[in-house]
This record gives C-alpha cells, structure tokens and sequence, in this order.
C-alpha cells in the first residue's frame, strides 16, 4: 500500500554537515543530504540512504574500481529511499521542533502536523504501523555536479508497505538503476602480472607473461534498497589481458596485444624453461634497450565481461570494464665477440 503526503516545508534536516555549506539542501525538513556512492569498509560499499552494497570474491582493499569508455552513466544526482520508521519520522520531526531552525517558520510546521500529524490521514506519523514500512524520502547526492538535477525529486515524503512497490516516479531506484550503482562499484583485484625472465629483459628474447587464475575470481555486487525487493546483482569475470609495450621497438604475442583467457580462467603461460624457440602464448619481445632512453612504461589492463540480474526478472548485460596497472621495463643488450 502507498500512502501520500503532504507538504513539509521548514528548514531542511541536514544529514551531511557540509552540505549547508555548499547550499545543497532545498529548505525542507524531510529531504536528506547525503555524500552517496562512495567507499565503505569490510567488504562493503556505502550507497547513500535506504540503499545497500555489497560484494564478494576477488578484490580486497588493493583493488580498484573498472571503468568502461561505453558508458555515461553516473550516480543520480538525488533519488527516493526508505528514510524513517514511523517512530524515527515522529523524532526527527520534534528535534526539528525543539531546534532553533524552526523559528519563524509555524505555517511550515502546521503543514506537516496536518499531512502526518495525530489528526491526519496517517494518524501520527503512521505509529501503528511500525514494522510494516518505511517512509521514503529524496536524497541528495551531494557528491554530484548536477545542481539542477539535485532540484528534481520534489515529492514529499510518502510511505510504502514492505512488500509493496514504491511509485513509479522518476528518482524511485529501478534494478536498471541499480545494476549500474553496483557496475559503478565493483572493485577487482589488481592487475598484477608475472613474467619471465623476471627484472631486466633482453633485446629479442621473448617475454613470457601470464596471470594466475587463482587471484582473478568473479567478482559480485549486489545493491539493494533496504527492506525491499528492489535489488541487483552483478556479476564480473576476466576475459582477456591487454599488452600496450610501452614502445613501438616491440613484438606484441599475440600481434593485437590482446591475450584471451584460456582454460582454467588462465591468461598466458609461464616459460616451459630451457632454450626454446616458440612465441608465448602472451607476451613481448622488445627490439631496442633501454640504456639511452630510460625504462619503457609497460601497461596490463585486464577486461572484465559483466552482466546483471534483478528482481522482477529483470537482468542483461553492462560495458566491458578494464581496470590496469603500469610498471617500468629497463631492456639489456646483450654483446657478444666473434673470434
């Protein structure tokens, strides 16, 4: 069951301390202002009010987050989330009135008894029904460039049963939604290579690289929004190993540079050791030293391939993502003397 409300005007509940600073709040009492979408801790990642995060597999705290040249897509600039129980609600409404920002502002006041007040149609914030819903309220994300679409979720703050779906109103999280907040979250391990010979490398003679399978698991994300079914679950795995050697002095195994994982989620092969004349499966072979230029930059970037599903059915696929590293190569020559 969805219930409206009414108006609430007065000045605004500031969650965030810097956004009264910064003029992001709409001088409302039941709207939020929030630094959502940034980083957690143990595992999880902080969305921003009445919305979780959560991941799990590979990542860990040296990890980093994919990115994806095919997408625009950017955390909403506010949106609509379960805010108060009905007790909270009732609260933070009298510390309202028990504050000094309220003065001067009695019609502001007598609008919101009259829309959730003890004579209203929710007969006191709706206390009877504690444990059956929440209120939901706009959140502002402060963290957004986009000061006119913060101004966009102007509805007050309305009430949804557990079980019930929110309205459908822009700003209202979707699984679409959702599974790009999560897509927008997931952290993968570093990409750390192996390589032989290790340290400095010789002109043509084959670099062999490869990564172990057992450090780049799938990774999952899951956004939710808190006591709902509204969620969305990603999933990201490694496909393939990007080479860029840094020069263009350089023999790319294979010649696009692009190594495709192999069996077992393997990239690459270590060197079959001894003398051997066979191209790596991934590689580089530089063709000129280092000596009178400085190292070569050599970047790794590896492609995670991600898909979705959510609730209601709902699921697809999202952009490749890559996330990379880069590391310095000094490359020798070697002489040698004909007699």
């Amino acid at each position: 069951m969805l219930l409206g409300g009414g108006l609430a005007f007065g000045a605004p509940l500031v969650l965030a301390p810097q956004a009264a600073a910064e003029g992001e709040n709409r001088g409302r009492f039941n709207d939020h202002t929030e630094n959502t979408f940034g980083e957690g801790g143990d595992g999880e990642l902080a969305a921003g009010a009445g919305i979780t995060i959560t991941t799990s597999g590979g990542g860990g705290t040296n990890g980093g987050t994919i990115s994806s040249v095919d997408t625009s897509w950017t955390p909403p600039p506010c949106y609509y989330a379960p805010t108060y129980t009905p007790t909270e609600f009732k609260e933070n409404f009298q510390d309202y009135l028990n504050s000094p920002l309220h003065s001067g502002k009695g019609e502001a006041v007598q609008m919101h008894e009259e829309a959730y007040g003890e004579d209203s149609e929710y007969n006191d914030h709706n206390l009877d029904l504690e444990g059956e819903g929440m209120w939901w309220t706009a959140v502002i994300n402060t963290a957004s460039d986009d000061h006119e679409g913060k101004l966009a979720c102007n509805e007050p703050t309305f009430w949804v049963d557990f079980g019930d779906a929110p309205p459908d109103i822009p700003g209202v999280p979707t699984p679409e939604m959702l599974a790009e907040l999560a897509y927008a979250q997931t952290r993968v391990p570093p990409t750390e290579i192996e390589w032989n010979p290790e340290g400095t490398q010789t002109v043509n003679l084959a670099t062999w690289i490869w990564l172990d399978p057992a450090d780049f698991q799938p990774v999952e994300v899951t956004a939710q929004v808190e006591g709902y079914d509204i969620w969305a679950t990603t999933h990201a795995e490694p496909t393939a190993l990007s080479l860029d050697a840094g020069t263009g002095d350089a023999t790319l195994h294979p010649a696009s540079g692009i190594c495709p994982t192999g069996d077992g989620g393997a990239i690459g092969s270590p060197h079959p050791g001894g003398e051997t004349d066979q191209a790596p499966p991934c590689g580089i072979t530089y063709l000129r030293a280092t000596h009178g230029t400085g190292p070569f930059s050599l970047a790794a970037g590896l492609t995670w391939s991600v898909a979705w599903e959510g609730s209601g059915g709902t699921g697809g696929d999202l952009p490749d993502g890559t996330y990379g590293t880069e590391q310095d190569v000094e490359v020798q020559e070697i002489q040698t003397i004909v007699r």
